[in-house]
């Protein structure tokens, strides 16, 4: 039982961290969520949450007991791959799509002219 609970600890800290910085970094996202005391609670309970799920998850191999043993391990292996597909889909308020995209500085329907082009005009 007690693998189970760090389990759910360890995948709820990475959790909370991810949805956490995918909002405090969303460009659209609401003010409140760029503020430091965000940045600081979600911080503070990721933190908290992640060595007491490490905690369980050591004391629960260490001491196994009859129900959380198979289960627990069972549980931990299918919650390593579906933390990371959440997680990773949780990061992706902060990598929009075209983000990375510079504009032309002669907007988007005039060419820009290279410099050795220009020079050569002149």
């Amino acid at each position: 039982m007690q693998i189970l609970v760090g389990v759910a600890g360890l995948s709820l800290a990475v959790l909370v961290y991810a949805w956490a910085y995918g909002l405090a970094h969303d460009p659209d996202g609401p003010n409140w969520a760029h503020r430091q005391l965000f940045a600081s609670a979600a911080s503070l309970l990721s933190t908290s949450l992640a060595p007491v799920g490490a905690g369980y998850l050591t004391a629960g191999l260490l001491w196994p007991d009859a129900l959380g043993t198979g289960l627990g391990l069972t549980v931990g292996a299918v919650m390593v791959p579906v933390v990371w597909v959440l997680s990773r889909r949780l990061l992706q308020r902060a990598r929009k799509p075209g983000a990375e995209i510079v504009p032309l500085p002669g907007g988007p329907g005039k060419p820009v002219v290279p410099s050795a082009a220009r020079r050569l005009a002149a």
